[in-house]
């Protein structure tokens, strides 16, 4: 690839993921587009109009050979070797020409990669999203296999990087700690979309939980939870993800009246469509310390949907729904707790939480996020 020509500066992001489904990195890209030349890297394009892209393909299940290997690297603390397998070299190799303005690294996996691409003048900013030394401490595998290296590149490039941001307090806080870095807080809040409350409907009370799905996340709790309401709660349910497991879960409310399947909707019209419900619900089981201090797109999602909330103990998302009065907290992870919050929820104060919604839908969208994003890249000299 050869080097941008024209006036905008030259900006790479960095995301291994396929682009065009990650909410994180399209904000990114589209707060930069009018004012950046951009070229991204991921395993699949981001689909925004004018924008370059550089493919890296998405690693392939390794031989058992392979898996000795990687754990022999491990073992012996060879973690640059690791690190500089073929994929992320041909990605070099490609780029190394390029003189960039800035670089956006996201996640842990891409930081020694825009560390090695940083020249003397590129602003380098490194959005963390969660807390990688942890990621998924509930695997022993992934303790041995992974969490050395993650912890490695922590250590090694974090404080390489002019500008670090991850989504919460109590991730940003534990990285400064762990690793002597202060992170900014960009939260991963939606777009602002100018809505109003919607009419509850009498002797209704319509839930809605929307997202992946997967055992870990103990979706089916959401399903047990409608076992201890009564006939007013109507829990509708509009899942993405392993389609064995929906259908599993599909099976498990068959006997239940009050829970309908919807069909799932395009990211930028969430939040339209679940403006029709009065209360967003979401519990995320503490398995690992991210799942723990989760502030999720779908608290956000809610806001703008101007919602009522009812969430499990996180403290990040009872931290927002507390100070911005937003609806109810329940006492544990259990389906009887969520089920009992939902309970004390009256038609008045459902009212309320969507009207405190509203009130601070912009203070809590993405279009704040924005103007914090373009300050913390304009401060570097």
């Amino acid at each position: 690839m050869t080097a941008k020509t024209d006036k905008k500066p030259a900006t790479l992001i960095i995301c291994l993921t396929e682009l065009h489904k990650d909410p994180r990195a399209l904000r990114q890209i589209n707060w930069l587009k009018d004012d950046y030349e951009i070229t991204t890297v991921g395993f699949a394009p981001s689909g925004v109009e004018g924008v370059d892209h550089l493919q890296y393909n998405s690693p392939p299940s390794a031989p058992v050979f392979g898996k000795i290997k990687r754990a022999a690297q491990i073992f012996a603390r060879d973690y640059e070797r690791i690190y500089w397998n073929a994929r992320t070299t041909a990605v070099f190799e490609k780029l190394k020409n390029n003189i960039f303005d800035l670089i956006i690294a996201n996640d842990v996996e891409t930081l020694p990669l825009a560390v090695k691409l940083k020249r003397n003048k590129t602003k380098l900013l490194f959005d963390a999203h969660e807390y990688s030394p942890l990621e998924f401490e509930e695997s022993l595998r992934w303790r041995l296999l992974q969490k050395p290296l993650n912890e490695y590149i922590c250590r090694n490039y974090i404080t390489r990087a002019d500008i670090a941001t991850t989504v919460c307090q109590t991730i940003a806080e534990t990285y400064q700690q762990n690793f002597g870095k202060k992170f900014e807080i960009i939260t991963n809040a939606t777009d602002f979309v100018d809505l109003k409350p919607s009419e509850m409907k009498q002797n209704k009370i319509r839930l809605i939980y929307h997202g992946g799905v997967s055992i870990g996340r103990q979706t089916d709790k959401q399903i047990e939870m409608m076992r201890y309401l009564d006939e007013r709660f109507e829990l509708n349910l509009m899942l993405v993800g392993q389609e064995s497991y929906i259908e599993s879960l599909k099976k498990l409310a068959a006997p239940l009246k009050n829970i309908r399947f919807l069909l799932p909707v395009k990211t930028n019209e969430i939040a339209s469509f679940i403006n029709q419900f009065d209360v967003g619900i979401y519990s995320l089981a503490p398995t690992n310390f991210n799942n723990k201090y989760a502030l999720p797109n779908k608290l956000f999602e809610f806001i703008q949907g101007r919602l009522a909330i009812c969430v499990a103990p996180s403290p990040e998302m009872a931290r927002i729904v507390k100070e911005f009065d937003l609806g109810v907290v329940a006492q544990d992870f259990s389906a009887e707790s969520m089920a009992a919050a939902i309970k004390t929820l009256t038609t008045e104060k459902i009212a309320h939480f969507k009207a405190q919604s509203a009130e601070h839908a912009y203070e809590l969208s993405a279009n704040k996020n924005r103007e914090r994003f373009l300050r913390l890249i304009e401060s570097v000299n």
